[in-house]
C-alpha cells in the first residue's frame, strides 16, 4: 500500500513522492519539515546530509530539493528502501544519494563513510530508552564535521541527555507533540 506526500520546499516544491502507508514509521509532517529547513537555512545548500531512520525518505529528499550536495539514507525496512530508491530515480536524484538498508545503531558503530554537515534522525517513538545512543555513537565515532549539526525528531515527552563526550544540546524546538533537538560540538 502506498500513497503520496508533497515536497514542501526547494526546487522540487510541489512534487510528490510515494510513501508506504503501512509499517512502523512516521512521516515528518509538512509543517515540521518546513520549520526544520527554515531553521537550518543556508547550512543545507552544498552540505553532506544524512537521513537516519529514513522511512519514506522525505526529509533527505527535501534536503536534496534545498540543494544539499549529497544525502545518505539509512533505513532497515526493505520495502521502505525500495520506495526511497524508486522516488530518487523518478526525481533524477540518484547521483546525489546513497541508500543503505541497515539498522541505524549498527550503521553508526562503524567508521564513518563521510563526515556530515547535517545529520537528521527520526527514530520510532518506541526506542525511547535507546534514543541517547544515537547521539553517543555519532559523538564517539566522529560522524559530524567540526561545525556540523545533529537534529533528532522525537516525542516532546522524551528526555534526551544534554551533554555527551563531544556533543551538547544547543536547543530544542517544539511543534505540537513533536520536538526537534539540535546538537553540535561544545562551544559551537
Amino acid at each position: 500500500m502506498s500513497s503520496e506526500i508533497r515536497i514542501s520546499g526547494g526546487f522540487l516544491k510541489g512534487e510528490s513522492i510515494n510513501v508506504l502507508r503501512k509499517g512502523s514509521y512516521r512521516i515528518t509532517m509538512e509543517q515540521a519539515r518546513k520549520s526544520l529547513f527554515d531553521t537550518l537555512g543556508e547550512k543545507v545548500p552544498n552540505s553532506i546530509f544524512m537521513d537516519l531512520f529514513a522511512g519514506s525518505g522525505i526529509v533527505g529528499i527535501e534536503a536534496l530539493s534545498y540543494r544539499a550536495e549529497k544525502v545518505v539514507f539509512v533505513e532497515k525496512y526493505p520495502l521502505a528502501i525500495k520506495m526511497i530508491r524508486e522516488n530518487l530515480k523518478r526525481l533524477s536524484l540518484e547521483e546525489k544519494s546513497e541508500v543503505f538498508c541497515q539498522d541505524v545503531f549498527m550503521f553508526l558503530r562503524k567508521i564513518p563513510i563521510y563526515k556530515f554537515d547535517i545529520i537528521f534522525a527520526d527514530p520510532p517513538y518506541d526506542i525511547e530508552k535507546n534514543i541517547n545512543n544515537i547521539v553517543k555513537y555519532i559523538s564517539d565515532n566522529s560522524w559530524l564535521k567540526e561545525n556540523g549539526i545533529l537534529i533528532i525528531e522525537h516525542h516532546k515527552k522524551t528526555i534526551l541527555e544534554e551533554n555527551f563526550e563531544d556533543l551538547k544540546l544547543l536547543y530544542e524546538k517544539r511543534m505540537g507533540e513533536t520536538s526537534f533537538s539540535y546538537f553540535s560540538y561544545k562551544g559551537e
